[in-house]
């Protein structure tokens, strides 16, 4: 076999050979061999037979290595496999190799967050380059109010026909291409999580365990697959394998050794200091009647971490009353489609409004405020910008023309920020970043997908009005919410374009008409203006409201 060590550049000095262990799950096969090849040599790959312990059905190699040394799986004289194990994983000229390393120091997560969370989702490499790249931007974070940095996938993937990394290798090792000295991923990855919590910023970690990389179709067979593909992924009863996840390649989360690497991999990732996780389409991991999500909150509860669920899939839809584990944040995506199709000016809208921004009780009872994660924008789908460039039923998007850009971009974050429960957008959406109207770029890695820094400053007024926002939020969050219209009542009929309400010293006004619409405010005291996306006139009791605008009063007496 070719030699497939590429050395990456050393911050330490190379530590003596030491007694290395494998051990995989391969019930099937009558072989099973670990190749080991030095990298500090040019030669000397080395074959080591695994023996069978029939206590659980493991197969076990020991075998001398350095840290830095690449070593691989073969079962049955079949491909190259990574070990699912590994702790760290190189990529090569000849494909994806597992590397000999040790355990990374345990790093503290950071204190609660004093305020509901509000997530700035990023990509490490579309963001900053790299992670060590990344703790120059973490200013921009805390200035615009977030308090938790989300970063998609940074599971090792192969990154020649995927960018934004939802195709892992293996679950409990860091992503080499996101680090500038590779051998250092990890470490570089715990250095931007330790400066995030030096600014009162959360990390969490977008984690894909319902599917994994090597599906044998579109992707060679590089790991899981080559070991047990008949009991570690779900299939049909006729044998074909299932595609909830849209990959063709789910998981079986019944399976002891599927649930294994989930939670051996969240304890390595939480030993960086990571404070949160989001699980990619959770629902997948319930078809075992929900025994792997049980594991993984009684995991979360033990090591103090947020939990988060996109709780969906090709099959199946949670979001609600069917995600039944309540210490759980849950992506909700009919906040996304309310608030998008009541500010383009669908009819019907109001009533459902009403729900979205008092934390969707209709969804998740008294308590969706702690449970709803709102977001109106994510990696996957049109930048915030792009929503008021193309005209799309399937996107709810409106293209408003310039002329109201900014007016409609300030909607969104005034509706987004000012609603009861956890709160997310997608970098670079408070500058106007623009995809070209591309809804689902992950496997263009370019200017595309990359945050155009320099552009930023163009749309200083948006950015400074998310701030805005977010310190209002921080300093009268949602609580109890009365709702009115134009005058007394709320007006939820299918022809209202208008919806006011009323919550912690705060009185909204928003106003999805095409034409100006005059609130009466119906709390007492005295009230001024601070925030408008249109300007607004304020008599007395009585304000108007341009059209397709939101203005926000606080209560100054009374």
């Amino acid at each position: 076999m070719p030699c497939w060590c590429l050395m990456g550049p050393r911050s330490h000095e190379p530590q003596p050979a030491s007694l290395r262990t494998v051990r995989v799950h391969a019930p099937s096969a009558s072989a099973v061999r670990v190749q080991v090849r030095p990298c500090h040599a040019p030669t000397g790959e080395t074959s080591v037979a695994a023996r069978h312990d029939a206590a659980d059905g493991r197969w076990v190699a020991e075998f001398e290595a350095f840290a830095g040394d690449h070593y691989w799986l073969v079962v049955d004289d079949g491909p190259p496999l990574l070990d699912p194990h590994s702790l760290d994983v190189a990529f090569t000229d000849a494909g994806p190799v597992s590397v000999v390393r040790d355990p990374w120091e345990v790093h503290p997560q950071a204190a609660p967050l004093r305020h509901a969370p509000v997530v700035y989702e990023a990509h490490v490499k579309g963001f900053g380059g790299s992670y060590l790249g990344c703790i120059d931007r973490l200013d921009h974070v805390v200035h615009t109010g977030a308090n938790v940095l989300e970063l998609m996938p940074v599971h090792p993937f192969d990154d020649s026909d995927n960018y934004w990394g939802y195709m892992p290798l293996v679950w409990g090792a860091v992503h080499r291409g996101y680090a500038r000295d590779h051998s250092r991923a990890a470490e570089e990855l715990a250095e931007l999580v330790a400066a995030a919590h030096r600014r009162g910023l959360h990390v969490w970690l977008d984690v894909v365990f319902n599917h994994t990389g090597d599906d044998g179709l579109a992707h060679p067979v590089r790991s899981l697959r080559g070991l047990d593909e008949r009991g570690l992924y779900r299939h049909h009863a006729d044998g074909r394998p299932t595609n909830d996840s849209g990959c063709g390649n789910d998981v079986d989360p019944s399976h002891p050794y599927i649930r294994s690497l989930v939670l051996e991999g969240l304890d390595r990732l939480a030993d960086l200091g990571v404070d949160g996780f989001r699980f990619d389409l959770a629902s997948l991991l319930t078809r075992d009647g929900g025994g792997l999500v049980d594991r993984i909150t009684e995991w979360g509860r033990r090591r103090g971490v947020t939990l988060v669920a996109e709780a969906w899939d090709l099959g199946a839809y949670q979001v609600g009353h069917g995600w039944p584990w309540p210490e759980w944040l849950q992506w909700n995506d009919r906040f996304r489609d309310t608030v998008r199709s009541f500010l383009r000016g669908e009819p019907g809208m109001v009533h459902a409004l009403s729900q979205r921004v008092q934390g969707s009780p209709d969804l998740f009872g008294a308590d969706g405020r702690a449970r709803t994660l709102n977001f109106v924008t994510a990696h996957d789908g049109l930048t915030m910008h792009d929503l008021t460039t193309l005209t799309s039923d399937r996107h709810r998007s409106w293209d408003c023309g310039p002329e109201l850009r900014l007016q409609q971009l300030q909607n969104y974050f005034t509706l987004l920020l000012l609603s009861a429960g956890a709160a997310m957008w997608v970098m670079g959406d408070e500058f106007a970043r623009t995809q070209q109207n591309h809804d689902n770029p992950y496997n263009i890695d370019g200017p595309l997908t990359h945050v155009d820094w320099a552009s930023a400053s163009e749309w200083r007024r948006l950015t400074e009005a998310v701030r805005t926002l977010t310190r209002l939020r921080r300093s009268r969050p949602p609580t109890e919410f009365r709702f009115y219209g134009v005058g007394a009542q709320m007006d939820d009929g299918p022809n209202s374009h208008s919806l006011a309400w009323s919550s912690n010293g705060l009185y909204v006004m928003a106003n999805a008409w095409w034409e100006p619409l005059t609130f009466e405010i119906q709390e007492p005291g005295e009230w001024r203006t601070v925030v408008a996306s249109a300007p607004a006139r304020h008599r007395k009791r009585l304000v108007d409201v341009a059209p397709r605008s939101v203005v926000v009063l606080q209560r100054i007496a009374g």
